[in-house]
């Protein structure tokens, strides 16, 4: 029974297509995408400067670097005009892909140019993102942005849930110390404390209990966080919150 099993699938590809407001399409084998994709800034910049290039292939360009993680590529295309707060068609703004993938630079960037901290899509926030990989730094960075650290997905998946999920017990610190709601309860009960529990993650149910979770709270089936330990058979973690006054 995964009653409680988050499902947090990721399918990332590698494409050429990417959608705003509306899709578009780009030749991938350009020569303003291979260069974006692989980096090469004095070609990007001498592409630019001598060429028009159309919308479609500047778009599938800057994506390519974003994806890459290429700093200056990025703020070059962000410098003719393109939108910071687009969204490609697996829906990641670049803030978002920048967050996920540790990015720390790109992150400042793309911070600096007005990118949208809170804007959500069906991979939730930046902030979110940056939680459920454990990366600590660019957390920092998107809270000081005021990002929304209780921030939801349709799912009700927040960046605390994320990382109990994930069993990340630093990043949990960090969320509850910025004022993440350390009982928010999902549609169907579930807490931080229960998915953790449920997921195995010793480390990361010790953090919200030493963070003073609520032990005893029930999900909408009427199981604690200790049940979900049970049934999953996770017996270092039944003991732990019995030890800690779990019933």
């Amino acid at each position: 029974m995964r009653l409680f099993q988050l499902s947090f699938v990721r399918c990332f590809f590698i494409i050429a297509v990417f959608v705003s407001n509306t899709a578009w399409s780009a030749n991938p084998d350009s020569e303003l995408v291979n260069a974006s994709d692989k980096g090469n800034f004095s070609l990007v910049n001498k592409i630019l400067d001598s060429q028009s290039i159309d919308q479609d292939e500047l778009k599938a360009a800057f994506w390519a670097a974003t994806r890459k993680g290429h700093t200056n590529v990025v703020e070059r295309f962000l410098q003719m005009g393109i939108d910071v707060n687009s969204v490609s068609e697996d829906q990641y703004t670049p803030l978002m892909r920048a967050a996920r993938d540790g990015r720390e630079q790109l992150v400042q960037v793309l911070l600096a140019a007005g990118a949208d901290v809170n804007m959500i899509t069906d991979e939730g926030t930046a902030l979110m993102n940056a939680a459920e990989k454990d990366r600590r730094k660019i957390i920092m960075l998107l809270l000081a942005a005021n990002a929304d650290i209780n921030a939801r997905r349709e799912d009700g998946g927040t960046a605390l849930i994320l990382a109990a999920q994930e069993g990340y017990p630093l990043t949990i610190q960090a969320l509850i110390n910025a004022g993440a709601t350390v009982n928010y309860q999902m549609e169907n009960g579930a807490t931080a404390l229960m998915v953790a529990a449920q997921h195995g993650n010793f480390n990361a149910t010790y953090a919200l209990i030493a963070a003073k979770a609520d032990l005893n709270l029930k999900a909408k089936n009427g199981m604690t966080a200790l049940e979900f330990a049970n049934h999953y058979r996770h017996k270092d973690i039944v003991d732990l919150l019995k030890k800690s006054g779990a019933k």
